[in-house]
């Protein structure tokens, strides 16, 4: 089976959070990055097309323990049953500039 995908996925297991009402942050699990975009595993159903204030925790390339918060705001593009918990496709935008170097890094 061929992947038609224009960006390479990477596996990972990076921390992120998502805030889906106001007050209200639920954790979730990046589970593959690129530069199209992110899976994330999460127990609560993202809604399609809906924008989400979120952070991820993305590891340095040269020491993994270091690791760098960087929010921004992710929209829902799908939304799948997978087992107990829910994994959504996240199109992410309004990253900071500073943040750049480290997600180009990674290959986002």
């Amino acid at each position: 089976m061929s992947d038609s995908r224009t960006s390479p996925r990477l596996a990972v297991a990076w921390r992120a959070a998502i805030q889906i009402a106001a007050g209200r942050i639920v954790p979730a699990k990046i589970v593959n990055f690129s530069a199209a975009g992110i899976q994330i595993q999460t127990s609560v159903m993202l809604r399609e097309k809906q924008t989400y204030p979120m952070m991820m925790e993305i590891p340095s390339h040269n020491d993994a323990s270091a690791r760098t918060q960087v929010v921004c705001k992710g929209t829902c593009q799908y939304t799948i049953l997978s087992g107990n918990e829910y994994r959504a496709g996240i199109k992410c935008t309004d990253l900071p500039p500073q943040h750049q170097e480290l997600l180009e890094s990674w290959g986002g």
